[in-house]
């Protein structure tokens, strides 16, 4: 009999860092796999993009609309409780033998809730992580221990998932899916990529910039300076930028930057595929902003990060990412030495800590074999020896 396998994606960062695997678990006879697509997917703001899951080849079973609404953190917490309601009605009526999610956003949190007290197992990738300037920090832990297998990206997340009290048996230092994504997806040609989105005929850099969450520093005074700096090398760079993830003050970060662009002739995506995403970035000077991904996939193309403030403060990094401060004069530094960086023979002999070989085929066989294993009705909180 076939094992009932249900993926949960709430925005396209997630989904296409797990598309490899969604096509390779698609495609196996012993695994009926479940999409159901909500949270970013579900909203026109941010580009429908459960549109592109069925362009990618899959059936959403479900599309959940939790109503997002980001002005402030009571409005997110009524999105999460929408979340919730759904999925909490969903698993009474329907059994999976695991859930498979990524990650640490609030919709994910929501969902996990609901399957654990549904006592469905799951499968968590990309705990154990650090993100000090976020509430994805908390959010992220919290899921650990709602889990029952573990698929961390690096040997130091793999040890504090153990740390609190999971049972190492069930968790495993696979390497990350996205920095294996960077090398090994087909991505579009740059003249394919021009055909799309215009002329790349100038040097420029990719710019995804979200909220810090858990810090007292106004989004948008962090966003003027940003951008203030980014004005100063307009005559040496395009600016391409991605629109931000749905989190607390969002839309206030698009309508600012889509009134740069208008004066800077630079270019705004609300959302484009996995696959263009990484593309773009490819041929790019480097990624400006704090996205997750310029720490772990980014890297992979040997190729500069410039990581700024604290939302990804306690993650693991290597030497492409340029830490700064949001600050004109601190970024507009960044961003000349990150060209220093990127001109020299060095940046070729830098290892991204989450590239880990095989690690498609190591997802998969963990995945298998906790799928095949008698998992018990509960969990018990595994001690460290001292």
């Amino acid at each position: 009999m076939k094992k009932k396998l249900l993926y949960v994606t709430g925005s396209r960062a997630e989904y296409g860092i797990l598309k490899r695997l969604l096509l390779k678990l698609k495609s196996d006879d012993s695994i009926e796999l479940s999409i159901i697509a909500t949270g970013m997917h579900c909203d026109k703001r941010y580009g429908l993009t459960y549109k592109v899951i069925e362009e990618d080849g899959f059936i959403v079973d479900e599309l959940f609309d939790i109503d997002i609404n980001n002005k402030n953190n009571s409005e997110i917490l009524t999105s999460m409780a929408n979340c919730q309601k759904l999925f909490g009605a969903y698993f009474e009526k329907n059994k999976f033998d695991a859930l498979m999610i990524l990650g640490d956003r609030y919709e994910i949190f929501s969902v996990a809730v609901a399957a654990a007290m549904h006592n469905i197992p799951i499968i968590h990738f990309h705990g154990g992580e650090k993100t000090l300037g976020n509430y994805d920090e908390f959010i992220r832990h919290a899921i650990t221990k709602m889990s029952r297998l573990h698929l961390a990206s690096t040997e130091e997340y793999k040890n504090r998932i153990v740390q609190m009290g999971e049972d190492p048996h069930n968790v495993f230092n696979i390497g990350a899916l996205g920095a294996e994504n960077a090398l090994l997806m087909k991505l579009p040609s740059k003249q394919e990529l021009e055909d799309k989105f215009g002329l790349l005929s100038q040097p420029y850099f990719m710019v995804v910039f979200h909220s810090e969450t858990l810090t007292q520093t106004s989004v948008l005074s962090q966003l003027d300076e940003l951008l203030q700096a980014l004005g100063n090398f307009n005559h040496e760079y395009d600016f391409i930028f991605i629109g931000s993830n749905s989190d607390t003050g969002a839309d206030e970060i698009t309508r600012n930057i889509i009134d740069f662009c208008k004066v800077n002739n630079s270019r705004f995506f609300k959302s484009i595929r996995p696959e263009e995403y990484l593309a773009l970035n490819k041929y790019s000077c480097g990624l400006i902003g704090n996205s997750s991904s310029g720490l772990i996939e980014i890297p992979s193309f040997s190729i500069p990060t410039i990581n700024i403030g604290d939302r990804q403060k306690g993650r693991v990094r290597g030497d492409t990412v340029i830490d700064c401060g949001c600050k004109v004069e601190e970024i507009e530094n960044a961003i000349l030495l990150s060209q220093q960086l990127k001109n020299s023979d060095s940046i070729k002999n830098i290892v991204n800590p989450y590239y880990k070989d095989n690690v498609l085929e190591s997802a998969m066989k963990a995945i298998k074999n906790f799928l095949d294993s008698n998992v018990e009705p509960y969990k018990d909180f595994y001690d460290l020896k001292i």
